[in-house]
């Protein structure tokens, strides 16, 4: 995690030199660049959406996570409003699910052996996010600019960790949440399409400080060692749906 936030900072000091550079090829406060460096940080809210038929899989409330890390918009055509997007992001992602599952309880004395029983489970998982993507901007006025975006976060889980909520069918109201272990459930890599909307504000020297608005969809959370203790080969399946609100500077 230290070298990758290492190499975010390194970037973002790229980014700023480039920048720089681009600043002095005498580009208007009343046209957009050929070029943007970016960086953004804000919060997301997301939740899971059980897509398994094998057994009852339940969406629990939505969660807070974060998404951060350094743009790239590279202009594609001759009147600068349609851009290609990328850069290098860090992604937290959290969501909870209801399901029963199976514990095992012969270290306890008096307790039975094993019982089934009604689980919250929460999922947490970090991500090495690679966007890929065209973005759509108008042209300045009176240094507003407003922008369109489409395209898909090519994620990389970094680590993780997952754990349980339950509560024993004789003592309601007390709850019992296992000590955290590694999150083994999230596939290594992942797919999520976005679409946004974003507003930018010029200021002098055509630096810009903008805030996004994104739906993210992220088509498969689960890998094939995600599976259900109770029902013989049934396999954990969801989307996570995702609101994304960033704020950051271009360059």
């Amino acid at each position: 995690m230290k070298k990758i936030v290492f190499l975010v900072v390194a970037l973002s000091c790229c980014s700023f030199v480039f920048a720089q550079k681009g600043k002095n090829s005498g580009a208007s406060n009343h046209e957009n660049r050929p070029l943007y460096f970016g960086v953004s940080v804000g919060p997301t809210v997301d939740w899971f959406a059980p897509t398994t038929k094998d057994f009852k899989l339940v969406r629990e409330r939505p969660k807070a996570g974060f998404i951060a890390g350094i743009n790239v918009d590279v202009n594609l055509t001759k009147g600068k409003w349609l851009y290609f997007s990328t850069g290098l992001l860090m992604r937290y992602l959290q969501g909870e699910l209801a399901f029963e599952n199976q514990y095992i309880f012969s270290k306890f004395v008096m307790i039975t052996d094993t019982l089934v029983l009604s689980t919250v489970r929460t999922f947490q998982a970090s991500y090495l996010v690679i966007p890929t993507g065209v973005k759509f901007r108008t042209p300045p006025s009176r240094g507003c600019v407003f922008v369109g975006k489409v395209g898909l976060y090519h994620q990389f889980k970094l680590g993780g960790d997952k754990f349980d909520s339950f509560s024993f069918p004789d003592l309601p109201g007390y709850f019992i949440t296992t000590p955290k272990v590694k999150n083994d459930a999230a596939a290594l890599f992942a797919e999520t399409g976005y679409a946004g909307i974003g507003f930018e504000y010029i200021f002098k020297s055509n630096i810009r400080v903008f805030m996004n608005a994104d739906y993210a969809c992220q088509f498969n959370y689960f890998s094939s060692k995600a599976v259900s203790n109770v029902v013989a080969d049934a396999r954990f399946r969801a989307i996570v749906h995702s609101l994304h609100v960033t704020f950051g500077i271009l360059f």
